[in-house]
């Protein structure tokens, strides 16, 4: 007589089902990788457009989003009422730009401005430095600790302030 086909494949099943109870998943492979990163590029240029036109234009050199933020390395940013905005990094938070190292605005018709950190909100075009910082427009120079400037309004507030200012001679 034989072993039947059925009594084989029925002892492989059991088989199968007891190793698979008996094998011990580590709890190390189970857990999320330590790595949040969700997306990383070098090189890119991100433009911002509604259904109107094109609101800014930024480009960064290296970037990465994780954990719902965009953080962005040697960005020069671009919009109507700037001219250049530059930074070692920056990071986007809803409508703010936060920038750190080496921040530099080159507004339209006005001020360049130089610090070490700052924010601009892109809605309200407000720029927010809260470190040292100085300010260029010609020959004149204001330098103070904090400023901040509505971009709409063309009002400036600072804190500390020293200027050097050259009147126009008629």
């Amino acid at each position: 007589m034989g072993i039947r086909l059925e009594y084989i494949i029925t002892a492989l099943i059991g088989l199968g089902v007891m190793s698979f109870f008996l094998i011990n998943i580590e709890p190390e492979s189970r857990e999320k990788s330590e790595n949040t990163r969700e997306l990383a590029f070098k090189d890119t240029r991100l433009i911002e457009v509604d259904t109107q036109r094109i609101l800014g234009l930024a480009h960064s050199r290296y970037g990465e989003y994780e954990k719902k933020r965009l953080r962005l390395h040697e960005i020069v940013y671009h919009t109507d009422a700037v001219n250049l905005l530059r930074a070692q990094q920056a990071t986007y938070r809803g409508d703010d730009l936060e920038l750190e190292g080496n921040v530099t605005l080159n507004q339209k018709e006005g001020f360049d401005y130089r610090a070490q950190r700052a924010r601009y909100n892109k809605k309200s075009q407000v720029l927010t430095i809260d470190s040292p910082f100085e300010a260029h427009l010609n020959k004149n120079i204001i330098t103070g600790t904090d400023l901040v400037y509505d971009m709409k309004e063309k009002r400036v507030t600072a804190q500390k302030i020293k200027a050097v200012l050259y009147t126009m001679e008629k």
